[in-house]
């Protein structure tokens, strides 16, 4: 496998995701407000600086999705009591269920969706071969993907 085919097969994966998360409609999340949500579901009440290093994005990307997020009411963002300087950012209840909901669902319709030429077996098999992917690639980083 060439590396542009791995970005190419990310690029699928992620919209099958999407798909599977019903993130297509007018209240969309882009792939950066995205990696914070996620990433505050998994770690809360981190910094700024914690979300920065996990997702690997811009500090000010970071502080500008949090401060817009929190204007919306989805996450909350609070002085760190050891260390005035410093933030931690918390998901609201019913941001933390929609994520926690919306990522419980299966992928089985939106890969029926997005592979409409593939036959019922292929489809099964890929769904296999997906979860096969994602436990190797667990297990082999050490993210245990919670």
């Amino acid at each position: 496998m060439r590396a542009a085919d791995l970005h190419r097969l990310a690029r699928t994966l992620r919209e099958i995701a999407l798909r599977a998360t019903k993130n297509i409609g007018d209240d969309r999340v882009n792939a950066g407000e995205l990696a914070v949500l996620e990433d505050i579901a998994r770690h809360p009440l981190s910094t700024i600086r914690d979300i920065t290093e996990r997702t690997g994005l811009a500090q000010s990307l970071v502080s500008r999705i949090t401060r817009s997020m929190a204007d919306a009411g989805a996450l909350t963002i609070e002085a760190d009591s050891s260390d005035r300087r410093k933030v931690r950012v918390e998901l609201t209840t019913r941001t933390r269920a929609d994520i926690v909901d919306r990522a419980g669902n299966s992928i089985r319709t939106a890969i029926y969706d997005s592979t409409p030429k593939l036959s019922a077996e292929e489809r099964g098999a890929l769904e296999h071969h997906l979860a096969e992917a994602a436990e190797l690639l667990q297990r082999g980083t050490g993210d245990s993907g919670h």
